[in-house]
C-alpha cells in the first residue's frame, strides 16, 4: 500500500509543513518583515533574518509542492485526489487533502511576497496569511500519522504515539531547513540570535521526539498481538535495525542534539556554523529514515502458496 512514493510524500511534505509553519511564526512572533510600499525591491536588500525567513519559506515550498507530486504519482489517477474535492466526507483524508492545498496556497502567497515586489499586500494581509500557514502546517503535519493509524490492517501503526512522533519529526526537519536557510542566507553576517532561537528550540523538540518515540516502542513492546511484535523485531533488531537505530535515532536525534549543545557553548564562529549545517543535514536523514523504518515495519510478508504434497493427499 505505502511504497517509496509514499515514503517520500510523508517526509517532504511533513518537512515542507514544518518549514513554512516555522518561518510564518518565526516572522510574525520576531522578524516582521515589510511588506506593500514598504517592501524590499530585492531580497538580498533585506536583512540576514528576513533572508532567513524568505529562503526557509522558499525550501519548504519546494518540500511541500514536491511531496504533493509523490502523492499523485503514487495515487496512479489524479481523479482519485479530485474526488475528494467534489464529493467531501469527514474523514482524516479528506481533512488532509484540503490542508495540504490550503498550505501550498499560502506557501504560494507567502513566497511570492517575499521575492517579488507587491505594492498592493499589505503586511496586515501577510500577517493574516501567516497565521493561518501555521495551523495548517500543523494540520499536515498531523495529518500523516493519523492517515497511517487509521489503516486498519497494521496494528503496529495503530499506536497514539505515532502522529505525535510524526509531528515532532516534521517540526525538527522545519527547524533544519530554516536553519540550514539562516546559515547560508547570512554567511557575512549570520543572525545570531535568530540562531541561537532556532537551536534551542530545536533541541527542545528532538528531546520530545525522543520520549515519544520511546513510548512507541515502550507500547509496541507491551502489546500481545504477533503483527507488532513483528514489526517491534524488525527495528529493533531485523532488517530494518540499522535504518532506526543509525540513521533515526543516532543521525535525526542523538548527534544533532550534541552538535546543537556544541554550538551554544563555543566561541569559535567557524566551528560553530558547520555543526549547525551538519546537525541540520543529520536531522533531515533522520526523519527520512524514520519515515521509511516505520511504513517498512507496517509491510507484510507476501504470503506464498505451496504446492499440496500428494502424499498428504492421499487417503488412509
Amino acid at each position: 500500500m505505502f511504497g517509496e512514493l509514499a515514503v517520500g510524500y510523508l517526509f517532504l511534505g511533513g518537512a515542507g509543513a514544518g518549514s513554512i509553519a516555522i518561518a510564518s511564526a518565526l516572522d510574525l512572533a520576531c522578524v516582521r518583515a515589510p511588506f506593500g510600499e514598504r517592501a524590499r525591491v530585492c531580497v538580498d536588500e533585506a536583512a540576514p533574518a528576513e533572508r532567513a525567513v524568505s529562503f526557509g519559506m522558499l525550501v519548504g515550498l519546494a518540500c511541500l509542492l514536491l511531496g504533493i507530486v509523490c502523492l499523485l504519482l503514487d495515487l496512479g489517477r489524479v481523479d482519485r485526489a479530485l474526488s475528494l474535492f467534489f464529493s467531501p466526507s469527514l474523514t482524516y483524508l479528506t481533512l488532509g487533502s484540503y490542508a495540504l492545498v490550503l498550505l501550498a496556497a499560502l506557501g504560494t502567497l507567502l513566497t511570492a511576497v517575499r521575492f517579488a515586489f507587491f505594492p498592493g499586500i499589505s503586511r496586515r494581509v501577510v500577517s493574516v496569511a501567516e497565521a493561518f500557514a501555521v495551523l495548517a502546517g500543523f494540520a499536515v503535519m498531523l495529518y500523516a500519522g493519523l492517515l497511517l493509524q487509521g489503516v486498519g490492517g497494521v496494528a503496529f501503526w495503530r499506536s497514539p504515539f505515532l502522529p505525535v512522533l510524526f509531528v515532532f519529526s516534521a517540526l525538527s526537519c522545519g527547524f533544519a531547513i530554516v536553519l540550514l536557510a539562516a546559515v547560508l542566507a547570512g554567511l557575512e553576517k549570520p543572525p545570531v540570535r535568530l540562531v541561537r532561537m532556532l537551536v534551542r528550540a530545536d533541541a527542545a523538540v528532538i528531546v520530545l521526539e525522543v520520549l515519544t518515540a520511546a513510548l512507541l516502542m515502550g507500547t509496541a513492546q507491551a502489546d500481545a498481538h504477533p503483527a507488532v511484535a513483528q514489526s517491534l523485531a524488525r527495528l529493533v533488531e531485523g532488517d530494518l535495525a540499522a535504518r532506526w537505530w543509525v540513521g533515526f535515532v543516532a543521525c535525526g536525534m542523538v548527534v544533532p542534539f550534541a552538535l546543537e549543545a556544541m554550538f551554544s557553548v563555543s566561541r569559535q564562529p567557524s566551528l560553530a556554523w558547520s555543526a549547525v549545517a551538519v546537525a541540520a543535514v543529520l536531522v533531515l536523514v533522520g526523519g527520512f529514515c524514520m519515515r521509511g523504518a516505520v511504513v517498512e515495519a507496517g509491510s507484510h510478508r507476501d504470503l506464498v502458496l505451496e504446492k499440496p504434497d500428494a502424499q498428504a493427499l492421499r487417503l488412509e
